[in-house]
């Protein structure tokens, strides 16, 4: 679908241009297809979901919400994603002092895992 530039002329001759928000430019070599198949390793494989929630808004004293543009570690890139997912957080650094286990604990793969921090990297950059 193409973008789509509307101007309206009001009553006063006024012109005001309304233009739909860009979309989050996706990160090197991250396709909608590893977004895709992050959200099904997420909520399966991955088991994220028990401490992040099926929405991914977190569960009480477990995971932090993923979805808004608060990051407790990293800046939210999804290098940096990436790599919290590949070291896991310690109890110190974990918002709800409960460790995250490197990849969650679960037996993902390093390709599974990119998958997930692209799908995650989305979540809070729609």
């Amino acid at each position: 679908m193409r973008n789509l530039v509307v101007r309206v002329t009001v009553a006063l001759g006024l012109s005001l241009l309304v233009v739909p928000a860009a979309k989050a430019q996706l990160p090197e070599g991250v396709t909608q297809q590893m977004i895709d198949e992050g959200k099904t390793i997420f909520n399966g494989a991955g088991i994220c979901m028990a401490c992040h929630g099926m929405d991914a808004k977190g569960v009480p004293n477990l995971g932090a919400n993923l979805t808004d543009e608060e990051w407790n570690l990293g800046d939210g890139s999804y290098e940096a994603i990436v790599k919290t997912i590949t070291e896991g957080v310690s109890s110190d650094k974990s918002s709800s002092g409960t460790v995250m286990p490197p990849k969650g604990g679960s037996q993902i793969n390093d390709e599974q895992l990119r998958a997930v921090a692209a799908y995650v990297w989305s979540l809070s950059n729609k």
